[in-house]
């Protein structure tokens, strides 16, 4: 595996011609069993797979944890070798952000709701870096998990609405045994906290069957609330019902029939924020 810590170093690699079939894996590190099973798609459907490693800034308000976001190079740079990734993009922050830097890539709309809401700022990060980093790297494939739904929706919408020739490609959320999506910040939870945090994909769960049922979506967002509020280590951020495409709510009185809905949620243990979704299609 080849790591590269600038940008020129990067492109001047001289990626053998592999008929634009370059996939690429962005992540900031701390890696898990949902990042490596990005990676594990990438080799699959592509002759070369590069991974970048890159805290970013951007995306972190004043008062989250960036200083303390978990990093854990060494594991990582174990894990990606094992898997045999062809390149690690690994910048230092005054590569990817000049001293003059004073551009932001933003999204209007998709990025106005649910973690757009309670993270202000946090999606023009993101679009921001991943802008940068498509350039840089210019795939041909680039691999996302779908528990940032959002997240996921907004990217293929800057690669539509920017005209990006890259295929994103959205994967399956990995979870633990209990249900827990693995997240690079379930490092902060003690196991207690980890039982306690099963119970948000316990919970989609639910939804997803009373919405099944016919249930009204406000009635199944009241159920939802109530599970959630039963375990006392948990506080809600926000409980959503949304068309998948739009992101837009649906109204209280709505019964789902044959539409594309996403069921989403953002709690808080003991000052971790977790997010994990449902998708009903």
């Amino acid at each position: 595996m080849k790591i590269f810590r600038t940008i020129s170093e990067l492109q001047n690699w001289g990626i053998p011609n592999q008929n634009n079939n370059i996939g690429y894996v962005p992540t900031m590190g701390a890696l898990h069993e949902g990042h490596l099973s990005l990676v594990k798609h990438s080799k699959n459907t592509c002759k070369i797979t590069i991974v970048s490693i890159f805290v970013n800034e951007l995306q972190f308000a004043p008062e989250e944890d960036f200083e303390q976001y978990p990093r854990t190079l060494e594991q990582d740079l174990a894990k990606l070798k094992h898997l045999k990734v062809d390149a690690l993009f690994l910048p230092l922050s005054t590569e990817i952000y000049k001293n003059d830097f004073s551009f932001l890539i933003s999204e209007k709309k998709l990025s106005q709701k649910l973690e757009g809401l309670s993270r202000p700022g946090f999606f023009s990060g993101v679009t921001t870096i991943v802008c940068k980093l498509f350039n840089i790297i210019q795939p041909s494939f680039a691999f996302f998990g779908k528990k940032d739904i959002q997240q996921l929706i907004i990217i293929k919408k800057m690669v539509s609405d920017l005209n990006f020739n890259i295929t994103i490609v959205g994967c399956e959320t990995i979870r633990e045994s209990s249900g827990l999506a693995m997240s690079s910040r379930n490092q902060y939870l003690s196991n207690e906290d980890k039982k306690s945090a099963s119970l948000l994909y316990k919970t989609l769960v639910l939804g997803k069957d009373l919405l099944n049922n016919f249930e009204e979506v406000g009635s199944v967002k009241l159920q939802m609330k109530t599970t959630l509020e039963n375990n006392k280590k948990i506080k809600i951020d926000y409980i959503s019902i949304a068309n998948l495409d739009t992101l837009r709510e649906f109204k209280k009185n709505v019964i789902l029939k044959n539409e594309k809905a996403v069921i989403s949620a953002a709690i808080f243990i003991n000052g971790v924020r977790l997010i994990d979704n449902i998708i009903i299609e």
